[in-house]
């Protein structure tokens, strides 16, 4: 018997196992052995690179922070105050890329918007404004020689511990995972898209261009550590990836002011495609994804691809789940008023499919028709898109605002449990509850009734209006006025930093993960001439906080020509109406503007012309599909 070829007998009817075999098998164990060892150690050796270039960004920030602080203390002139805090901005946006991914509370402190705010577990806490942007606000449109030094300098030395904290903290680096730190770069890409250039963090200053360059310098710093530890084959891909990059710094460059970028063909042209090859670089490079459920489909190559955000991220857990079954269950069961408690009265009675999900009415009438409600209706279409619920934000998913709704004697005087004994009573729901719900031992409960419907308004969604049309390729979709109102909307008018692009709500990107609202200054009525605020104290009434007084969850624009009237309470007839209401500044145009109201401008200055182009652009956004 050759002896490379020994063999052992083992039990009758078993097979014979080959030493060499045996071999062959240690030899693959070592080597992948070898390989694990290799990729830990590139792993740690990509965690350390991370972890020293953000320490070194953190450290240009505080430098420049604190270059500010002492300019501010030494009472510098304005300009020379301007001149550093634009190094601070563009230090502050190279970090913010690993920062605003790894660190998002702490970026709320540095970056967040210049109005008062709260943090839900202290709710009675009011935190003023604070961080870049009360900086830019202070020495860009409210200096006063006599107090603005002091607030500079306290606003500056407010950061610095803020700044050290991340500086210090432990055992950073095994945070910077490939994937996470591959995915933080998408993230930024999609934050310089959609609230980058539109000037949601420099909304005074209008310095998004060149600080949408800082942003972009830092996701090359990052991806030179990818090029540093990659074989040739991935380099390549990192290679192409840096070249892209370039071309949309270098175009960025060429632009004009603020209020001029043509944003459309920017995200068009450089934008969208650069997106497109980061998903792709992604997937060739065999860079993972982050684990669990996230907002955003990973495999979506653009920012306006219908599938780029994921529906079940905004819904319970996986076993309740938007089927074929429980939508066309909960079609049936929106339009039938057997949920009432007078049988008088459906979901469709207020969403009328026609209608674009409304009713067409200011508010609508109390379910006994003896008066109306105080808040509008509004649509359900994309109404899954969102983390918040009702224009008060107070339920979380769908489920709970079908709960309340049935349950309130002024809408439906309903009872879930009541509901469970009917139609378990009918013989058609009972059988397709039993096909929607086939692994739940009760299958008619109070919850799988709230499951069903909320399944069948997960199924409206509406993303596919002229505007999605050109964003995917057809040049034709749009007319010259709406792509106007475009770069109008996204630029000088400011619409897009309260109703963020692609959905145009108050869902923030690039999480997708928080729901925004508003304090506006809405008026009773349309007497301009002695207006009166709306007394609807809107969301105080959920967080019992003095900033949310008079706030509103900031509505979807998607099919807004076929919503009127408009605001919570209805007040605006028309599109016109409620542009003039925003170019005037909301309540503080009218006189009545609440204490701790968010619209920041006085006047948008937008003539006839640019808000014919803002309308034209917002009735873009209708897709009728839904209607099929």
């Amino acid at each position: 018997m050759n002896h490379l070829k020994k063999h052992t007998q083992l039990s009758p009817g078993t097979t014979y196992v080959n030493f060499t075999g045996k071999s062959t098998i240690l030899i693959a164990v070592f080597f992948i052995c070898t390989a694990t060892v290799f990729r830990q150690k590139d792993g740690f050796e990509f965690q350390k690179k991370v972890d020293l270039l953000l320490t070194k960004q953190i450290q240009d920030v505080k430098t420049s922070i604190e270059s500010l602080r002492i300019a501010a203390i030494e009472k510098n002139d304005p300009e020379s105050i301007k001149r550093k805090y634009t190094l601070a901005r563009t230090a502050f946006k190279k970090m913010a890329v690993l920062t605003d991914y790894f660190n998002p509370f702490q970026a709320r402190y540095l970056n967040g918007p210049a109005i008062s705010r709260i943090e839900s577990e202290t709710a009675d806490r009011i935190i003023p404004p604070q961080g870049f942007q009360a900086i830019e606000q202070l020495i860009y449109a409210d200096w006063n020689a006599d107090s603005s030094f002091n607030q500079l300098a306290a606003l500056a030395s407010a950061m610095i511990p803020i700044l050290q904290n991340m500086e210090k903290e432990p055992d950073r680096h095994f945070k910077f995972s490939q994937e996470l730190v591959f995915d933080a770069i998408r993230s930024s890409i999609i934050g310089i898209t959609t609230i980058g250039i539109t000037g949601f963090d420099s909304p005074v200053a209008n310095h998004s261009l060149p600080e949408a360059i800082a942003s972009f310098e830092g996701i090359k710093q990052l991806l030179e550590i990818y090029r540093e530890i990659f074989p040739a084959e991935k380099k390549a891909q990192i290679d192409a990836l840096l070249i892209s990059i370039n071309q949309n710094t270098e175009h960025l460059d060429s632009q004009g002011n603020f209020n001029q970028f043509n944003r459309l063909n920017f995200i068009t042209e450089y934008l969208n495609p650069l997106y497109r090859q980061v998903v792709q670089t992604r997937i060739r490079t065999g860079i993972g994804i982050p684990p669990g459920r996230n907002a955003v489909n990973f495999s979506a190559e653009s920012l306006f691809a219908a599938d780029l955000l994921n529906i079940n991220f905004y819904s319970p857990p996986s076993e309740y789940w938007v089927t074929p079954e429980r939508v066309y269950l909960g079609k049936l069961l929106f339009a039938d008023p057997i949920l009432s408690g007078t049988g008088t009265r459906s979901c469709a009675s207020c969403h009328k499919p026609e209608l674009a999900f409304t009713d067409g009415l200011d508010k609508p009438y109390s379910i006994n028709q003896s008066y109306k409600l105080k808040r509008n209706t509004p649509t359900v279409i994309n109404s899954g898109f969102q983390t918040k619920q009702f224009y008060d934000s107070r339920a979380d998913i769908l489920e709970n605002q079908l709960s309340e709704v049935v349950h309130n004697i002024e809408e439906m005087e309903g009872s879930m449990k009541e509901s469970v004994d009917k139609l378990k009573k009918n013989a058609t729901y009972d059988s397709l509850f039993k096909k929607a719900y086939p692994s739940d031992k009760i299958h008619i409960s109070p919850f799988t009734i709230a499951n069903t419907i909320s399944c069948y308004v997960r199924s409206l969604v509406s993303l596919n209006a002229p505007f999605d049309q050109y964003m995917r390729g057809d040049k034709k979709a749009l007319s010259a006025s709406a792509k106007r109102g475009f770069n109008l909307f996204a630029g000088k008018a400011k619409c897009a930093t309260c109703h963020f692009i692609p959905l145009f709500n108050g869902v923030v990107p690039p999480a997708w993960a928080e729901t925004e609202s508003e304090v506006l200054g809405v008026p009773a009525s349309r007497d301009r001439k002695n207006p009166k605020l709306d007394d609807d104290p809107g969301k105080y009434l959920f967080t019992r906080s003095e900033a949310h007084r008079y706030a509103f969850k900031t509505p979807t624009l998607r099919n807004v020509a076929l919503t009127a009237p408009y605001m919570h309470n209805g007040v605006y007839q028309t599109l016109e109406e409620v542009m003039t209401f925003y170019n005037n500044g909301g309540g503080k145009g009218l006189h009545i503007a609440p204490e701790y109201q968010t619209l920041p401008f006085d006047n948008l200055r937008l003539n006839r012309k640019e808000i014919k182009d803002i309308i034209a652009f917002m009735r873009a956004l209708t897709d009728t599909s839904f209607a099929r």
